[in-house]
């Protein structure tokens, strides 16, 4: 027993999830985030008697609570550089939400 049990708990199908969430939201939260997060939605579905449609519903959820931890009152907050000194493409969703955000309050 090593010290990520909690991690090797996980299956595959959950683990490949978290990865692929990992890289979407690199740029806008880190892999401790997305990885918690997506741990809080499968813990409820972890002993489901029919585990073929549980990597859908992780992913639905995790995405939906993922969007919302990424929304901000302050768009400029999603123009964070990269390591690498580059900004990422984040900047088109931050200008369609200050879009919508206007149009809504016209």
């Amino acid at each position: 027993m090593g010290a990520n049990t909690a991690e090797a708990a996980v299956p595959d199908p959950i683990q490949e999830l978290t990865d692929r969430l990992t890289a979407s939201y690199a740029h806008l939260l880190t892999a401790a985030i997305v990885r918690d997060v997506v741990q809080d939605c499968y813990q409820p579905l972890s002993n489901a008697r029919i585990p073929n449609y549980v990597p859908i519903l992780v992913e639905h959820s995790s995405r939906t609570k993922l969007r919302r931890l990424t929304r901000r009152s302050d768009p400029t907050v999603l123009l964070r550089e990269h390591p690498d000194g580059t900004r990422g493409h984040s900047i088109t969703r931050a200008c369609r939400r200050v879009r919508a955000a206007l149009t809504r309050s016209a």
